[in-house]
C-alpha cells in the first residue's frame, strides 16, 4: 500500500492519475499534459455531508471508506477509469466546465488541462448542480447517485475531440486485469533481498504507472520522472531509467533511449526536456548516454537490431562531438558548462563563481562515451580505423584532463571567466572515477577516499556534510540523490573498491525502504524531499537492490 500524498494511483500509459495534490486536502482527478493539472476534486457524499474516507491504495486498486459505506477504483485501460460504490453519492467537479449531452452521462471540459472526461453512469444516475446561483450555465458538479439498490457505476473516459461510445468489461474484470497486468510487469523487474522486496515492489509501480503512452512529441511509451509535478522527459534521467529496464523490459528500456534521439536537434543536441506539448533546448544535460548505453547492452536478454545499434551509434557520436565543438572555447582542450543545468545538478556549489564552467565530470563522461563509441563502431560497420580514432580521441580528453584539472589528490574546476581555479566541497569532483581501469592506482585511491568522505548513515551527501555552504533541503546543496549514487558506485566497481561500493549500494536500498522513491534526501536524516513518486530513483534502486542479491551485507 501507498500514500496518496506521496505517490499518484495511476496506471501504465496512463495520462490520467488520482491524489492528492500539494496545499489540498481532497482527492483529485489530474492528467499530466504538458505538465501536471488537477481536473477536479473527487469527494464522497454520506448523509448530505462531505466525509473524509479512509483510503487504501494498491498498484491494481483504490478504495475508499467510511463507515459502511465505500468506493471502488481502478483503471479498465489508459483511457477509461472505473468507480463503483455503495451507500455515498459520489461529487465530481467544484468550479468545473461541466455539461451534459444525454441522460446519465456529462463530460468535464477543463482547457487548461488539454482533454476532456466523458462521465457515463453504467448504474445509478448523475445529476449537475450548480455550485452558486447564476444566470451563467457554469460552473456546476456532478453528482452520481445510487440506484434502489444503493449502489452505482461510472466510467470515466479521457478524450481530445470528439467522444464515441465504447464496449465495457465488468468492474470485477477490469480490477482483475488490472493486478494481472501489474503483477506481469513486476516479474520482469530486477530481482532482490528479501528485506528488499517491499521497496522492489513499490518501485516498480512507481515506474510502471508513471510510464505514459505516446501523445504529441512523445512518438513511443515513456517513462516521466513522475506523475506528481515533475511531469516531463529529461534527457540524461531516461537513462537510469533505461538500465533498469533492459534486462526484463528491453523495447521499453530501448525506448528511453531513443525518445531523446528523436528530439536531437541538426547540431547533434538532446533537448534539456521534452513533454507531450514543448520541448526546449536552453540547457542540455552531461553526457551519461554513452555510460549508460553500454550498461544496457550488458543487461538485454539480447542484442538490439541492427538498425537500433547504428541509431545509437550515430546519435552518441554526434552528441559527443557537439560537445567537442560547440562546448570548447578557442584553443581549448577540455568542454565547459554554461549552467548548473547543463551538469544536471543545478544549484551545486561548484557553479558559484559563475560559468563558462571547465569541469572534470563533464571530460570523464565524454571519455567514456568515446571508449564507448570506439567499441560500437566495429558492430555498426564502421572501420578499424574509425573505432581506433575513437580511442586516441578519449585518450587525448583523458591527458588534456589531468593536465589541466588534477591537482595531486583531487580535481578542481577553472572558470571561464577568471581562469581561476574553482574549489568545491560538492561531490561532483570525485565523479571522474567512473574512468576505472583507465586512472592511475594512487589516484583511484585518492577518488575513493573523496567519495567516502561524503558518506552519511543514510549514503552520499551531494555536498560534503562540513562544508558551509551545505543545506539539508539544498536540492544539490547536500541532498541524496539516486544518479549521483548510481554513477559512484559503478565507478568504485571499475576501480576494484567492491567493500565500500557494497556499503553504498545497502545503505541507499534501506534509505528507499524506509522514505520510498523521492527525488531526493535528506542526508542526516534520510527524509524523503521534493517530489516524492521519482522514477530515476526508483530506478537506481531496483539496480542497486540487484546488485546486492546474494551478498552478506
Amino acid at each position: 500500500m501507498f500514500s496518496l500524498t506521496d505517490v499518484p494511483f495511476s496506471y501504465f500509459e496512463s495520462w490520467m492519475s488520482i491524489s492528492i495534490p500539494r496545499k489540498e486536502t481532497d482527492l483529485f482527478l489530474r492528467n499530466c499534459h504538458n505538465g501536471p493539472h488537477n481536473i477536479c476534486p473527487i469527494q464522497m457524499l454520506v448523509k448530505d455531508e462531505v466525509v473524509e474516507p479512509e483510503v487504501t491504495a494498491l498498484p491494481w486498486s483504490l478504495i475508499l471508506s467510511h463507515g459502511d459505506t465505500r468506493v471502488e477504483i481502478c483503471f479498465e485501460n489508459a483511457d477509461t477509469i472505473r468507480l463503483r460504490g455503495r451507500g455515498a453519492t459520489l461529487i465530481l467537479g467544484k468550479r468545473n466546465l461541466i455539461y451534459s449531452e444525454a441522460p446519465n452521462r456529462a463530460v468535464i471540459n477543463e482547457r487548461a488541462a488539454f482533454r476532456r472526461y466523458q462521465m457515463e453512469a453504467l448504474r445509478g444516475t448523475i445529476e449537475l448542480k450548480q455550485v452558486v446561483p447564476t444566470q451563467r450555465v457554469f460552473p456546476k458538479t456532478a453528482h452520481v447517485h445510487p440506484g434502489p439498490d444503493g449502489c452505482w457505476e461510472l466510467a470515466i473516459d479521457e478524450f481530445w475531440s470528439t467522444w464515441t461510445p465504447r464496449d465495457r468489461g465488468t468492474f470485477d474484470d477490469c480490477l482483475a486485469a488490472a493486478e494481472r497486468t501489474f503483477k506481469a510487469f513486476l516479474a520482469t523487474m530486477p530481482e532482490a533481498r528479501d528485506q528488499d522486496q517491499p521497496a522492489r515492489e513499490l518501485a516498480a509501480y512507481v515506474n510502471w504507472s508513471s510510464t505514459v503512452g505516446p501523445c504529441g512529441l512523445l512518438e513511443r511509451p515513456t517513462l516521466f520522472m513522475s506523475k506528481n509535478w515533475m511531469c516531463n522527459v529529461w534527457s540524461w534521467d531516461q537513462c537510469f531509467n533505461a538500465m533498469a529496464l533492459a534486462g526484463g523490459q528491453p523495447d521499453l528500456a530501448l525506448d528511453q533511449m531513443l525518445v531523446l534521439v528523436d528530439h536531437q536537434d541538426e547540431f547533434g543536441s538532446y533537448p534539456d526536456s521534452v513533454n507531450d506539448q514543448v520541448k526546449h533546448y536552453n540547457f542540455s544535460k552531461p553526457p551519461v548516454h554513452g555510460w549508460a548505453f553500454r550498461e544496457i547492452l550488458k543487461r538485454l536478454p539480447k542484442p538490439p537490431s541492427s538498425e537500433v545499434m547504428r541509431t545509437m551509434y550515430v546519435s552518441l557520436r554526434r552528441q559527443a562531438d557537439w560537445w567537442m565543438t560547440h562546448r570548447r572555447g578557442e584553443g581549448g582542450r577540455l568542454p565547459y558548462y554554461l549552467h548548473g543545468n547543463d551538469s544536471g545538478w543545478d544549484n551545486s556549489t561548484m557553479f558559484d563563481q559563475g560559468v563558462p564552467l571547465t569541469a572534470p565530470d563533464l571530460a570523464a563522461l565524454l571519455i567514456t562515451q568515446m571508449d564507448v563509441l570506439s567499441g560500437l563502431a566495429g558492430q555498426v560497420g564502421e572501420s578499424e580505423v574509425t573505432a581506433q580514432s575513437w580511442k586516441t580521441r578519449a585518450n587525448e580528453l583523458q591527458v588534456a584532463l589531468m593536465d589541466e584539472l588534477w591537482r595531486g589528490d583531487h580535481f578542481v574546476a577553472i572558470s571561464g571567466c577568471t581562469g581561476q581555479e574553482v574549489e568545491s566541497h560538492s561531490l561532483i569532483p570525485w565523479l571522474p572515477i567512473i574512468l576505472g581501469e583507465r586512472l592511475p592506482k594512487d589516484i583511484r585511491n585518492s577518488l575513493k577516499n573523496g567519495v567516502a568522505s561524503h558518506l552519511t548513515e543514510w549514503g552520499l551527501a551531494t555536498e560534503h556534510v562540513d562544508s558551509p555552504k551545505y543545506n539539508p533541503d539544498g536540492y544539490w546543496t547536500g541532498p541524496i540523490w539516486g544518479p549521483s549514487t548510481y554513477l559512484a558506485v559503478t565507478g568504485l566497481d571499475r576501480c576494484g573498491f567492491t567493500e565500500l561500493a557494497d556499503e553504498i549500494s545497502n545503505r541507499f536500498c534501506k534509505l528507499c525502504g524506509m522514505s520510498g522513491f523521492a527525488e531526493n534526501y535528506d542526508a542526516l536524516t534520510g527524509k524523503g524531499l521534493c517530489d516524492l513518486a521519482y522514477t530515476w530513483t526508483a530506478s537506481v534502486f531496483l539496480l542497486l537492490a540487484e546488485r546486492m542479491t546474494g551478498r552478506d551485507t
